[in-house]
């Protein structure tokens, strides 16, 4: 190795060695400490400045610049920030969910990190009770930040993707913000109320859509019979149901969304979309819109619009499923052909079909950890633009779909990793998929109000279908995919995920097969239905659950104006007692296993008033 090479830079000291450059800057008081680490093939320029703002944050602005006469490239971005004392092994830290299904919120001790222990959002230290140390980000515009702990210090770093600088180029890394606070609730409610105004939004869509869709029960197999016969269940169950969802597998090739299966109706798309306005309900309609397949007619007619590995290979992943063999590609939105192709679909879905509502599914695969996770043959991507990272493809990609929709039409973000869908998206899916097994109950309570403090904020939060069936309530029309069919689940473990959905989220739609439902079952969604869509929920057991992914909160306290209930969920085996005087209650709310609760308040107190009396820590 070459002998290492110092250069004083304004604010920052420039360390080279062998085919990299590393930048380091320190930060002012009263942060004192903090480093900025960049790895490049030319010298980089970083500043930083840390600025107070007036929501009580620290804010870390960080500068990239080249100062060069040569382009540069971006491999990694590194941000040390030292703790004055050593962080105890028995400290709790919380790593707040970053996507969907694949990494919810986590709590463990500080000295027992797992393989995953970070977080794209934020990480929290309780230091004792009322004393949190909290960083996180409110930008994902360039570069995906990841926050853990090393060595008793937080680090924030990010996967430069090879991001070119031209000479004199200057970029911003994410908006990063730090706190000392002694109310773990407000703190996460300022978080998501500073990501908000960070991103533009100043106020989110109404939304509380009651209705049913075509997913969990037939999967990608449905016929427009399968459609009407539901719609006519629904009517005579619940004549206030305004939304009705074609999900995936209309098409007749993934990619190729102007055109539909011919055996699903004549009349396509088009045709069960009258049935649906003509009932005065919203056509609400499913597609994936960053992947095709590889026997599409857009890829063979366009193949320069998927993305290539680094040989220039086609990336494909084959995907052996019950009904079909699929052959995944994925869509290169740097590209502007493939950009105005999927307004090109978006707007016929709108202006021709009369499509109002979008469900954009396994948005994940817009970046390129997602991209190249499943193709092991892949270890790069070549894209159209190469000067930019996934994410900003990605955000190209969700900036064109977005106008296409217009601002009338309401946009559904799904299997997303959260932050570069900020601002785009009207709604997210903040859990995995459901399934009608009891085992997947618990897993999204704790996936879907561990991001709470977005849901009202920055979007309208979705947890996803009602599903309440068993074997006994299916036929053969039911999916043959795995936990779909053939289940067990009692009518009090069908009601838990009935008793969730009435507290959070804006976006209940039944799921099963309405004419094979049991009327007992069906009498859950008219239940769900008669709920408004709450305004906020919060998970009163943060700092108890989230060591793993069953672990969901048992304490929930929702608000619809003035109106304020407390869901108790006992998710285990055996009977509990739950002391809830600060609602009210002078006795225990004794639950046997496998059973849940909702109280309506008739006190005085307000939501926040409760918040702090009812939270546990």
């Amino acid at each position: 190795m070459k002998p290492l090479l110092k250069q004083s830079l304004v604010l920052s000291v420039v360390l080279c060695c062998t085919g990299s450059v590393f930048t380091k800057t320190k930060a002012p008081a009263p942060w004192a400490g903090i480093t900025v680490e960049v790895q490049a093939n030319r010298p980089v320029e970083s500043t930083q400045k840390l600025n107070e703002q007036k929501n009580g944050f620290q804010r870390l602005a960080i500068t990239l610049s080249n100062p060069g006469e040569q382009p540069l490239k971006i491999e990694k971005i590194r941000v040390h920030i030292p703790l004055a004392e050593k962080l105890a092994d028995d400290l709790e830290v919380v790593y707040g969910g970053s996507c969907m299904g694949r990494t919810p919120l986590l709590r463990h001790n500080v000295g027992r990190p797992t393989a995953a222990s970070s977080s794209h959002m934020y990480e929290m230290v309780r230091l004792a009770d009322g004393k949190y140390l909290f960083v996180g980000s409110l930008s994902w515009r360039i570069f995906l930040p990841n926050f853990t702990l090393k060595k008793g210090a937080i680090e924030i770093w990010s996967d430069g993707e090879g991001r070119q600088l031209k000479p004199g180029e200057t970029i911003q890394y994410e908006q990063i913000v730090l706190r000392l606070a002694g109310n773990w609730l407000a703190l996460l409610d300022q978080f998501g109320a500073a990501i908000a105004a960070e991103n533009g939004i100043a106020k989110l869509k109404p939304a509380d859509f009651k209705g049913w869709a075509t997913w969990d029960y037939y999967g990608r197999v449905f016929t427009a019979k399968d459609i009407y016969g539901n719609m006519d269940a629904l009517n005579k169950l619940a004549p206030e149901a305004n939304m009705i969802q074609i999900d995936g597998g209309w098409w007749t090739e993934r990619g190729d969304y102007m055109s539909v299966r011919p055996d699903l109706l004549p009349g396509g798309i088009k045709g069960i979309v009258s049935r649906i306005t003509s009932e005065g309900k919203i056509p609400g309609i499913h597609f994936d819109g960053f992947r095709g397949d590889a026997n599409s007619e857009i890829y063979k007619t366009h193949p320069e619009y998927f993305l290539h590995d680094q040989d220039g290979k086609l990336i494909v992943e084959v995907n052996e499923k019950s009904d079909k063999r699929m052959k995944y590609i994925y869509f290169d939105y740097s590209h502007p052909g493939a950009r105005a192709y999927i307004a090109e679909c978006i707007r016929n879905m709108k202006e021709n079909w009369g499509i109002r509502y979008f469900k954009v599914d396994f948005m994940r695969y817009g970046l390129k950890n997602d991209t190249l996770a499943r193709n092991k043959e892949a270890n790069g991507i070549q894209a159209h633009d190469p000067a930019i990272t996934s994410v900003e493809r990605f955000r190209l990609g969700m900036k064109t779909m977005r106008e296409a929709m217009g601002t009338g039409s309401y946009f559904l973000g799904c299997s997303a990793v959260f932050g570069p869908c900020i601002g785009f998206v009207d709604g997210m899916r903040t859990g995995g998929d459901i399934q009608p097994r009891y085992e997947a109950f618990s897993q999204r309570c704790l996936a879907n109000l561990g991001n709470f403090y977005l849901s009202g904020k920055v979007w309208n939060g979705d947890a996803d279908y009602l599903v309440f069936r068993e074997a006994a309530d299916e036929d053969k029309t039911v999916s043959q995919e795995d936990v779909k069919h053939g289940g067990r689940m009692t009518m009090n473990e069908a009601k838990m995920w009935a008793d969730f959905n009435k507290l959070y989220g804006t976006a209940r739609l039944h799921s099963d097969n309405l004419m094979t439902l049991r009327p007992e079952r069906q009498a859950l969604v008219k239940e769900v239905f008669q709920y408004p869509a709450m305004e906020k929920t919060v998970p009163l057991d943060l700092w108890r659950h989230g060591t793993q992914r069953s672990d969901g909160f048992e304490r929930v306290l929702a608000r619809k104006g003035k109106e304020i209930y407390l869901g108790i969920f006992n998710w285990g085996d055996n009977a509990k007692d739950y002391a809830v005087p600060a609602f009210g209650k002078t006795e225990t709310v004794h639950l046997e296993g496998r059973h849940s609760v909702i109280l309506k308040y008739d006190g005085k107190e307000t939501f926040d008033q409760l918040c702090q009396k009812l939270q546990t820590r």
